[in-house]
């Protein structure tokens, strides 16, 4: 028993040292170490950096992950088809970083952050509760490790062949900090930011109303595809049999935000520019070129229309049948 007990640990510790032999900074690093000064589980680790072949096979440190096949099973299965890689080569996407930090989720594509997740100590509980209100169907090791998330700063950098010609995009890019000038820019110019609020009512069947207006109606006064809103009667069903009774969606400079029963959920982040990062990426990968204009204009037309989407003040309330 004891030569299997110290077999397994050299053989965590060889794996730890390993991996770390193949890790990169993490975005957001010493964030959770810091937040979690007086708490008695605190993990603040280096990204674990995996690269991936133009076949799709990962390795960390040259090593291919189906080395850790023993150690780490999960791992040492994961892997990407070629066709996958190819693309994202031909868009010049070298690596993506995915990090946790006290406050959220950080996704980061060629070193410009994306949007995702934000949350603090009461959207986590409120998403606790919704786990729970879910039941089993939400996996337990999920309710389990959602009141320790904010303890713990993980993260995996994946790494994918560079194109010929390319230039190395470094993992931290530099970008200045442009959104909050731009969302104040805006304000200035139009005053008042724009406020749309829209209450929704649900029955049963899965119809709705806006102020007493039916979604046939809507369509017929607007000559716009209103019916395509209904919801599937199973799923207003479903959402009632689990006790909730409303759900809003809104949007305002910090992002998306989502409340069920009127408890607030982790907020999808844009504050930071993330949005014009995400249409820039699109941009640059060639996703835009079907749009019907040049890319670069169309570019251009989305940063300036930016700052209005972020400052607008949007919100639509839906409320579900009584059980």
């Amino acid at each position: 028993m004891a030569v299997k007990r110290f077999l397994l640990l050299a053989s965590l510790a060889l794996l730890a040292a390993f991996l770390l032999t193949g890790c990169s900074a993490r975005p957001g690093a010493g964030e959770t170490a810091a937040a979690a000064a007086d708490a008695a589980l605190a993990l603040d680790l280096p990204a674990l950096t995996i690269d991936i072949d133009a076949d799709g096979v990962p390795s960390i440190a040259g090593a291919p992950l189906s080395s850790f096949a023993s150690l780490a099973p999960g791992l040492a299965d994961f892997r990407l088809g070629s066709d996958l890689v190819t693309q994202l080569m031909e868009a010049n996407i070298q690596h993506i970083q995915i990090a946790t930090v006290p406050d959220g989720l950080r996704i980061l594509v060629n070193g410009a952050a994306l949007p995702s997740l934000r949350w603090d100590e009461e959207r986590l509980a409120n998403l606790s509760d919704l786990v729970d209100l879910l039941g089993p169907a939400v996996p337990s090791v999920v309710k389990a490790a959602l009141p320790l998330i904010s303890d713990v700063g993980v993260g995996v950098t994946l790494r994918f062949p560079l194109a010929q010609g390319a230039d190395v995009i470094p993992l931290q890019a530099e970008g200045a900090a442009t959104a909050p000038a731009a969302r104040e820019a805006v304000l200035a110019q139009i005053g008042k930011a724009p406020v749309i609020r829209i209450p929704v009512v649900y029955d049963m069947e899965g119809n709705y109303t806006v102020q007493g207006i039916t979604d046939a109606e809507w369509q017929a006064l607007t000559g716009a595809p209103f019916g395509q809103l209904k919801l599937d009667a199973e799923l207003v069903k479903n959402a009632v049999a689990a006790g909730v009774r409303t759900a809003t969606v809104r949007t305002d400079a910090e992002g998306i935000h989502i409340a069920l029963n009127d408890k607030e959920l982790p907020v999808l982040g844009w504050g930071e520019g993330e949005l014009l990062n995400l249409v820039k990426l699109a941009a640059d990968a060639g996703m835009l070129q079907g749009a019907g204009m040049d890319a670069d204009a169309l570019v251009g037309l989305l940063e300036a229309l930016l700052p209005v989407i972020e400052v607008s003040d949007v919100s639509i309330h839906v409320t579900f049948p009584a059980q």
